[in-house]
């Protein structure tokens, strides 16, 4: 099992995001890795296959269900919580996520559906269509806030706010200030409030077979328009360049706006608000300030829609 680990080297985003927020505990847990899924190949019955690729914060790998010969996804995370929660979200929907077939609370693990072909949002950003990629995020939008249970038992997007104190005399204060405003504003009145993904953007939404479905949720509560904060400033990796970053950002929102039934103002105070909180979690991780996306914000913050 050990030679299937080449790849998460020292330098690998995963092992870099995990050794910044966690330290020794991190390096501890990534360690044991190839000790937590042969106990789980054992108990459950799968043989391990590969790493998946673009891994952040869990370790996610291919995996055959021995039984069936059946491919499977098993994601695993260092915190128990956070598992938890990302299976507590995926069993509130009865369509747009993938299945899940086990959850073990003692490795903080699920095994989840194969997607198929399991390509990305990001495939059409590198084909130069990222209006097209907008639209179907503006379409899993709103097919998940039409397709939840009543279990709003997750933590309400209001609490996310405190992290944009960390910015304080190292973020210019008006961009600060209108952040912290407009989230107390947007998060006054809770009457519209739904589950929401709260990292909703293309590397999460992936094809399977005609239609999408997405993976990697955080969990919250909130106001419905709170879901398009994220896709505004991503794919980091590869912003479409075709256009300057102020005309992707304005088409973006105009799509958004078009698509959505919601306020077009509402929308670009969560794309602000939601870029900033961004920002602000970087500062906390890795004590820099991304430049990108103030530049985004900027671009935000100068869009007419």
């Amino acid at each position: 099992m050990q030679t299937i680990f080449k790849n998460l080297n020292s330098t690998s985003t995963f092992v870099s995001n995990i050794l910044d927020l966690y330290g020794e505990e991190g390096a501890t847990w990534i360690n044991d890795l190839p000790y937590h899924l042969a106990q789980l190949s054992a108990k459950w019955n799968f043989r391990f296959l590969d790493v998946m690729p673009d891994l952040t914060y869990n370790f996610v790998g291919l995996v055959e269900v021995i039984p069936t010969g059946e491919r499977a996804v098993i994601n695993m995370g260092l915190r128990r919580k956070n598992i938890a929660t990302a299976v507590q979200w995926l069993q509130c929907f009865n369509k747009g996520v993938p299945k899940i077939y086990w959850h073990d609370d003692e490795h903080h693990a699920f095994l989840m559906e194969y997607l198929e072909p399991g390509n990305s949002l990001k495939m059409l950003v590198k084909a130069g269509q990222d209006g097209s990629a907008t639209r179907i995020l503006c379409h899993v939008i709103r097919d998940l806030q039409s397709h939840q249970h009543n279990n709003l038992n997750f933590p309400h997007i209001s609490e996310l706010a405190g992290s944009l104190s960390s910015l304080k005399n190292h973020l210019d204060d008006k961009v600060l200030s209108k952040a912290e405003s407009l989230f107390h504003e947007l998060t006054t009145d809770r009457v519209q409030d739904v589950l929401l993904h709260g990292d909703l953007h293309h590397d999460n939404v992936l094809s399977s077979g005609a239609t999408w479905k997405v993976i990697d949720p955080h969990g919250y509560v909130g106001d419905p328009a709170f879901e398009v904060g994220t896709m505004i400033y991503n794919p980091r990796d590869c912003f479409p360049k075709e256009k300057s970053i102020s005309q992707i950002i304005e088409r973006r929102l105009k799509i958004l706006a078009e698509e959505l039934p919601f306020d077009a103002k509402r929308i670009t105070a969560w794309a602000y608000c939601r870029t900033v909180l961004s920002i602000a979690w970087t500062f906390e991780d890795h004590k820099i300030l991304p430049e990108f996306a103030i530049e985004i914000v900027s671009a935000i913050d100068q869009a007419k829609i």
